[in-house]
């Protein structure tokens, strides 16, 4: 019995404490930022990020450790699980590329990388518009397509694609893929859904292996009804930084979503995605929320103005090229910080041990 226990362990594997992530044949949900000391291992394994709910710490995986290696048919999977598709109760989509729900039409796709289509019919819903940058440092989950609808919904959207955010000295992917597709828009009785979009998949690395491997986050397509198809979505986005990149019979795809099929108009198609490959950059810009102080910055007359900043958080200030050109702690819980004496351009601050930093454009 001891022996037929331990070969079940060793088939059957899942590990995790402040070192490492370990996933052998089985399966995990996560959600928001995870750090380990030594490695994240994937063998022959699945990974799928939580369902967005409208919290902000779902819909996204974050992982960094020294060593993330994934390998042997492993997935991590974001496909429709950002930002959520239109419904009954809210017929546009979520998120800030939303596809809209239509009046008498399909319902159109949402934009993230690319912007969405909009549905079929007499008045379709319009296309979500694209957001965020192709080449920054930030990512986004995708967002949800609008519900096809009369004067009630009849399809529902499609959900956008997750973020799915790797950072370590050295990524090694062989024979498996990430994942971060939008979802198809519900079919519809008379009027579809439009399909969710692509959402963000970046990796942030010194080294970076890729191998008979796949990377996708493609945009969902529209619905198919008997009155309006619903618009495809745009294609998500695909951001790699890297110092040294060896890849093999790698497949990326941000492909747009087709639109569906309609009887008095068919969804027009959501638009490509992005896919940037860049050497790294001195400074990442926030990709999510900072949950310890929920700061909002605002520059006035040369100074940095922090609302809701706890009272003795450590500022630091960064030039483009990641060098400290100022350091403060804050006094009281609203601070004026003098910036005054900095040229015009563009810098960073970040909050004492917070993972992100946050961009800001100095003009005086």
């Amino acid at each position: 019995m001891g022996i037929l226990l331990g070969v079940f362990i060793l088939i059957n594997y899942i590990y995790e404490d402040n070192d490492s992530l370990l996933i052998v044949n089985d399966s995990l949900v996560m959600c928001n930022l995870h750090q380990y000391n030594i490695k994240v291992h994937l063998n022959n394994a699945k990974l799928k990020v939580r369902l967005w709910n409208g919290i902000d710490s779902t819909g996204k995986v974050i992982l960094q450790a020294p060593l993330i290696h994934i390998h042997n048919s492993s997935v991590i999977q974001g496909d429709g699980f950002g930002y959520l598709g239109g419904t009954n109760t809210h017929p546009d989509g979520y998120g800030p590329g939303y596809g809209h729900a239509g009046i008498s039409g399909g319902g159109g796709g949402a934009g993230y990388g690319g912007a969405g289509g909009a549905g079929g019919d007499v008045s379709p819903g319009a296309g979500g518009i694209s957001y965020g940058s192709p080449n920054d440092t930030v990512i986004n989950p995708g967002s949800g397509g609008g519900a096809g609808r009369l004067s009630y919904v009849d399809g529902f959207g499609g959900n956008g694609g997750a973020l799915i955010y790797l950072k370590g000295n050295k990524i090694i992917i062989d024979s498996s893929a990430v994942s971060a597709n939008g979802m198809r828009g519900y079919d519809g009785g008379y009027e579809a859904g439009g399909g969710g979009s692509g959402g963000g998949i970046k990796m942030w690395t010194d080294t970076l292996t890729i191998r008979y491997s796949s990377i996708f986050a493609k945009g969902g397509a529209g619905g198919d009804a008997s009155g309006g198809g619903g618009g495809g979505a745009g294609g998500g986005r695909i951001k790699i930084f890297y110092s040294v990149l060896d890849t093999n019979y790698l497949s990326l795809s941000v492909a747009g979503g087709i639109g569906g099929n309609g009887g008095f108009g068919n969804g027009e198609d959501g638009s490509a995605g992005s896919i940037y490959f860049g050497p790294l950059v001195a400074l990442e810009e926030v990709c999510h929320k900072i949950t310890k102080s929920s700061m909002q910055p605002t520059i006035t007359n040369g100074n940095l103005l922090l609302h809701k900043a706890s009272a003795g958080a450590r500022i630091y200030i960064f030039d483009c090229s990641g060098r400290i050109i100022k350091k403060t702690v804050l006094a009281e819980p609203i601070n004026h910080i003098d910036l005054s004496r900095l040229p015009n351009g563009v810098y960073f601050f970040k909050i004492s041990d917070a993972y992100s930093f946050n961009k800001i454009i100095l003009i005086k």
